[in-house]
Protein backbone atom coordinates (compact mmCIF):
# COMPACT_ATOMS: atom_id res chain seq x y z
CA UNK A 1 0.00 0.00 0.00
CA UNK A 2 2.90 2.67 0.78
CA UNK A 3 4.45 2.18 -2.35
CA UNK A 4 1.24 2.40 -3.92
CA UNK A 5 1.23 6.20 -2.20
CA UNK A 6 4.28 7.03 -2.83
CA UNK A 7 3.78 5.56 -6.71
CA UNK A 8 1.03 7.95 -7.29
CA UNK A 9 2.35 11.10 -5.45
CA UNK A 10 5.28 10.51 -8.07
CA UNK A 11 3.26 9.93 -10.97
CA UNK A 12 0.92 13.35 -10.03
CA UNK A 13 4.19 15.47 -9.11
CA UNK A 14 5.43 14.45 -12.48
CA UNK A 15 2.42 15.54 -14.18
CA UNK A 16 2.29 18.93 -12.45
CA UNK A 17 5.52 19.52 -13.76
CA UNK A 18 4.93 18.88 -17.13
CA UNK A 19 1.83 20.39 -17.60
CA UNK A 20 3.71 23.75 -15.59
CA UNK A 21 5.99 23.48 -18.92
CA UNK A 22 3.24 23.31 -21.21
CA UNK A 23 1.66 26.24 -19.61
CA UNK A 24 5.29 28.26 -19.68
CA UNK A 25 5.77 26.90 -23.55
CA UNK A 26 2.34 28.46 -24.52
CA UNK A 27 2.88 31.30 -22.46
CA UNK A 28 5.82 32.32 -24.70
CA UNK A 29 4.01 31.23 -28.02
CA UNK A 30 1.14 33.89 -27.36
CA UNK A 31 4.14 36.22 -26.80
CA UNK A 32 5.86 35.80 -29.66
CA UNK A 33 5.00 38.12 -32.51
CA UNK A 34 5.10 41.84 -33.78
CA UNK A 35 4.12 44.85 -31.81
CA UNK A 36 3.93 48.60 -32.57
CA UNK A 37 5.03 50.09 -29.70
CA UNK A 38 4.80 54.17 -28.64
CA UNK A 39 7.49 56.06 -26.55
CA UNK A 40 5.06 57.95 -24.73
CA UNK A 41 7.44 60.32 -22.80
CA UNK A 42 8.34 62.54 -25.38
CA UNK A 43 5.10 64.59 -24.61
CA UNK A 44 6.90 67.22 -22.34
CA UNK A 45 9.08 68.00 -25.76
CA UNK A 46 6.71 67.67 -28.13
CA UNK A 47 3.15 68.18 -26.12
CA UNK A 48 0.13 66.11 -25.42
CA UNK A 49 -0.87 63.40 -27.54
CA UNK A 50 2.53 63.28 -29.37
CA UNK A 51 4.73 60.21 -28.79
CA UNK A 52 7.83 58.16 -31.13
CA UNK A 53 6.57 55.20 -32.75
CA UNK A 54 8.29 51.93 -33.40
CA UNK A 55 7.45 48.09 -33.91
CA UNK A 56 9.39 45.43 -32.15
CA UNK A 57 9.01 41.43 -32.71
CA UNK A 58 9.83 38.76 -30.43
CA UNK A 59 10.95 35.56 -31.82
CA UNK A 60 10.30 32.26 -30.67
CA UNK A 61 14.33 31.61 -29.83
CA UNK A 62 14.08 34.40 -26.93
CA UNK A 63 15.57 37.17 -29.73
CA UNK A 64 13.67 40.39 -30.66
CA UNK A 65 14.50 43.10 -33.41
CA UNK A 66 13.12 46.79 -33.14
CA UNK A 67 13.36 49.42 -34.94
CA UNK A 68 11.99 53.14 -33.97
CA UNK A 69 10.94 56.55 -35.43
CA UNK A 70 13.57 58.08 -34.19
CA UNK A 71 16.04 55.70 -35.63
CA UNK A 72 16.63 58.07 -38.60
CA UNK A 73 14.61 60.92 -38.41
CA UNK A 74 13.49 63.59 -35.67
CA UNK A 75 14.65 67.26 -35.23
CA UNK A 76 18.54 67.19 -34.98
CA UNK A 77 18.12 69.06 -31.26
CA UNK A 78 16.53 66.58 -30.13
CA UNK A 79 17.56 63.13 -31.93
CA UNK A 80 21.34 64.09 -32.15
CA UNK A 81 22.30 60.94 -34.10
CA UNK A 82 20.51 58.31 -36.21
CA UNK A 83 20.18 54.39 -34.96
CA UNK A 84 20.67 51.61 -36.24
CA UNK A 85 17.92 48.58 -36.02
CA UNK A 86 17.84 47.27 -32.55
CA UNK A 87 19.03 43.05 -31.88
CA UNK A 88 18.74 41.68 -29.01
CA UNK A 89 17.10 39.07 -26.14
CA UNK A 90 13.78 38.84 -24.03
CA UNK A 91 12.74 36.02 -21.36
CA UNK A 92 10.03 35.96 -19.40
CA UNK A 93 9.93 37.67 -15.79
CA UNK A 94 6.73 36.44 -14.78
CA UNK A 95 3.22 35.44 -16.47
CA UNK A 96 2.59 38.22 -18.36
CA UNK A 97 6.12 40.43 -18.06
CA UNK A 98 9.06 40.22 -20.02
CA UNK A 99 12.32 41.89 -20.01
CA UNK A 100 14.59 43.00 -22.78
CA UNK A 101 18.61 43.47 -23.59
CA UNK A 102 19.64 44.60 -26.93
CA UNK A 103 21.96 47.09 -28.65
CA UNK A 104 21.91 49.59 -31.44
CA UNK A 105 24.48 51.82 -33.24
CA UNK A 106 23.70 55.48 -33.25
CA UNK A 107 25.53 57.17 -36.16
CA UNK A 108 26.38 60.79 -37.15
CA UNK A 109 23.85 62.47 -38.77
CA UNK A 110 26.63 64.49 -40.33
CA UNK A 111 28.89 61.98 -41.78
CA UNK A 112 27.29 58.53 -41.11
CA UNK A 113 30.08 57.73 -38.17
CA UNK A 114 29.53 55.46 -36.04
CA UNK A 115 29.44 57.75 -32.55
CA UNK A 116 28.14 55.72 -29.79
CA UNK A 117 26.28 52.26 -29.06
CA UNK A 118 23.23 52.28 -27.21
CA UNK A 119 22.39 49.39 -24.30
CA UNK A 120 18.58 49.23 -23.94
CA UNK A 121 16.46 46.94 -20.80
CA UNK A 122 13.01 47.17 -21.51
CA UNK A 123 10.30 46.41 -18.73
CA UNK A 124 7.08 45.16 -20.20
CA UNK A 125 4.08 43.91 -18.52
CA UNK A 126 1.18 42.42 -20.96
CA UNK A 127 -2.77 41.80 -20.71
CA UNK A 128 -4.32 38.98 -20.21
CA UNK A 129 -4.21 38.12 -24.26
CA UNK A 130 -1.09 39.36 -24.55
CA UNK A 131 -1.99 41.95 -27.06
CA UNK A 132 -1.42 45.30 -25.00
CA UNK A 133 0.87 46.57 -22.76
CA UNK A 134 2.75 48.83 -21.14
CA UNK A 135 6.68 49.14 -19.57
CA UNK A 136 9.57 51.48 -19.17
CA UNK A 137 12.61 51.43 -21.12
CA UNK A 138 16.54 52.49 -20.14
CA UNK A 139 19.12 52.93 -21.93
CA UNK A 140 22.63 53.91 -21.41
CA UNK A 141 25.27 54.77 -24.09
CA UNK A 142 29.26 53.93 -24.62
CA UNK A 143 30.80 56.95 -26.56
CA UNK A 144 32.67 56.07 -29.39
CA UNK A 145 36.10 57.94 -29.60
CA UNK A 146 36.60 57.46 -33.19
CA UNK A 147 34.80 55.33 -35.41
CA UNK A 148 37.18 52.59 -34.62
CA UNK A 149 37.50 52.74 -31.15
CA UNK A 150 34.17 52.30 -29.21
CA UNK A 151 33.78 50.53 -26.23
CA UNK A 152 33.07 46.94 -25.50
CA UNK A 153 29.12 47.33 -24.01
CA UNK A 154 29.42 43.84 -22.85
CA UNK A 155 32.54 44.33 -20.71
CA UNK A 156 32.91 48.00 -20.34
CA UNK A 157 31.26 50.94 -18.13
CA UNK A 158 28.65 53.08 -19.87
CA UNK A 159 29.71 56.36 -20.49
CA UNK A 160 26.16 57.67 -19.78
CA UNK A 161 24.86 55.04 -17.31
CA UNK A 162 21.07 54.07 -17.23
CA UNK A 163 18.60 56.27 -15.46
CA UNK A 164 17.46 54.95 -12.28
CA UNK A 165 13.77 55.64 -13.99
CA UNK A 166 12.82 54.28 -16.98
CA UNK A 167 11.21 56.21 -19.75
CA UNK A 168 7.29 55.09 -20.60
CA UNK A 169 6.18 52.93 -23.15
CA UNK A 170 2.70 51.57 -24.33
CA UNK A 171 2.34 48.63 -26.95
CA UNK A 172 -0.18 47.00 -28.99
CA UNK A 173 0.28 43.52 -31.03
CA UNK A 174 -0.12 43.91 -35.09
CA UNK A 175 -3.04 42.04 -35.80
Amino acid sequence: MKKRVIFCAIVICSLALVLSWADADDGNKRLVGSYMFKFTGVEAAFGAGHYVPGFATLHSDGTLSSVTGSDQAGPITLFNVKNSGVYGAWFRTGHSSVEAHALYMNFSPVDGQVVGITKLRILANFDKGFNNGSGQFFNSIYVCPTFTTCPDPMTATPTVPEPAQGLPMTFTRIQ
